[in-house]
């Protein structure tokens, strides 16, 4: 199940180092210009392949995306525009269309040079390799990911397919992580623009693995518009595809043994909520007493204190696993701490926190914070 119009490809060119031999290099091409919409990262230094293609999606067309893992291409300036350029250039002589029309993208290491001779010299053979399949695609983007995250969805005739990467280096703004969806459906740029970003606030921006927010972060939304979809259908089966990506990203954090769901509600609007919420889920002490399952509750509300929120600390109430652990701002007289303890045994741990009679919530989904995290990143680079 593929959108009509794409086609992908995927190569091994060495970008992070000649001897690494994984692929690292991929294609998606389309047979004539699709929409395009886009959201990125809100950090305030971003990749060169981000500063392309924000202009790239303001215009709202293109025929190809090139994407690259084992280098950011990050905090390169002049030489990294040029590079990322350089391979625009050579994907649009080798299909024949113009430069402008390739979306560059770009996941690694921060601060090295793109290998461009490397990448160029392979652009031929990743042509060669088009086919209707997107998983060598998706492939190729992963960094520290364990697993695939492909997802996909009908709408009558139409498709819609999405594809991620993302374990580590994730926090909102803005949708954390390289992630691209494709559908054939007839779409112009306004409605795509809505929906991405409507989809996008409750489900890349509800995420936050570790809290750091990477300066390469791109989600495009490409429409071929070659079959008409229902407008309400084709909205909600995009927020399933995204939102299911969303998930797999949380789930296969880097060293993450516990997938964490965090809903705040009562709050004088969804605004205050998030904020309460996020400092739950990136509260690191948090994060480890839930890998450790130590039933330490304080710790949450402590973060629910720090938050930023004005709230009467005495309507704060906390349930974990469907057990009362805070009532009215303190221990509730049924709480025990074995119970509470057993229950962190689980993968999947439901927080819900509640701190007046508002109608603001907000739901962001975590991890915990393992021995493995700390391996995985102090030895990133080498």
């Amino acid at each position: 199940m593929t959108p009509r119009g794409f086609r992908f490809s995927a190569v091994n060119a060495g970008v992070k180092a000649p001897d690494v031999k994984s692929l690292d290099l991929g294609l998606i091409y389309a047979e004539s210009p699709f929409v395009l919409s886009g959201m990125f990262t809100r950090n305030i230094v971003k990749a060169a392949p981000v500063i392309i293609a924000m202009e790239q999606a303001k215009r709202g067309s293109a025929r190809a995306i090139i994407a690259n893992s084992g280098n950011a291409n990050a905090c390169t300036g002049a030489t990294g525009l040029a590079d990322a350029r350089s391979v625009m250039q050579a994907v649009a002589k080798e299909l024949d269309i113009r430069p402008d029309e390739v979306v560059p993208m770009s996941t690694g290491t921060i601060g090295v040079y793109l290998p461009t001779e490397r990448i160029v010299h392979k652009v031929p053979e990743l042509v060669q390799k088009l086919s209707d399949d997107p998983e060598p695609f998706a492939r190729c983007i992963m960094t520290t990911d364990t697993t695939l995250k492909v997802s996909r969805r009908r709408v009558g005739q139409a498709c819609i397919l999405g594809i991620a990467k993302g374990a580590g280096m994730i926090a909102p703004d803005m949708a954390t992580t390289l992630a691209i969806v494709l559908t054939d459906a007839v779409m112009d740029k306004d409605t795509l623009d809505k929906v991405l970003k409507g989809v996008v606030a409750h489900t890349f921006n509800a995420i936050s693995i570790d809290g750091d927010m990477s300066t390469n972060d791109t989600i495009l939304a490409c429409a071929s518009s070659q079959v008409d979809a229902d407008p309400e259908e084709f909205a909600y089966a995009f927020d399933e595809v995204v939102t299911e990506l969303a998930h797999m990203i949380v789930k296969d954090g880097e060293g993450a043994t516990k997938f964490v769901t965090v809903k705040v509600m009562g709050c004088a609007n969804d605004r205050d909520a998030r904020l309460i919420a996020r400092a739950v889920a990136d509260s690191l002490l948090v994060k480890t007493a839930l890998f450790g399952a130590d039933p330490n509750w304080g710790r949450i509300v402590a973060a629910v204190g720090y938050a930023g929120v004005n709230i009467d600390p005495d309507r704060i109430s906390v349930r974990i696993q469907g057990l009362d652990v805070v009532t009215s701002g303190v221990q509730d007289r049924s709480f025990r701490e074995e119970d509470l303890k057993e229950a962190l045994q689980q993968h999947d741990i439901t927080i819900e926190i509640t701190v007046g009679g508002g109608m603001g919530r907000f739901t962001v989904w975590t991890t915990d914070l393992s021995h493995k995290y700390i391996e995985i990143n102090a030895s990133y680079r080498t």
